[in-house]
């Protein structure tokens, strides 16, 4: 895909490419995600790659964490907070 083409669908989180609407739910609500996105050629020289992550959720979603750890390999440690 892309990604000076990919669009994230507002209402269903859908990600796709090149369409004026969703595939997915048929909506006419996007964004662009190079609007969100900056290449690392063009970032500052004092970019810190880190491999911390922290999510936040209103209540435990024990779903979310263990697709996080499985996805996320680099990650040693997930502490729920």
């Amino acid at each position: 895909m892309d990604l000076k083409m990919a669009r994230l669908c507002l209402d269903c989180e859908e990600i796709f490419e090149g369409k004026l609407r969703c595939p997915r739910c048929d909506s006419e609500c996007w964004h662009p995600i190079m609007n969100w996105i900056r290449p690392m050629s063009e970032a500052d020289r004092k970019v810190v790659r880190r491999k911390d992550v922290l999510v936040l959720t209103k209540r435990p979603q024990r779903e979310l964490v263990t697709g996080i750890q499985r996805e996320v390999n680099a990650l040693t440690a997930i502490t729920k907070i």
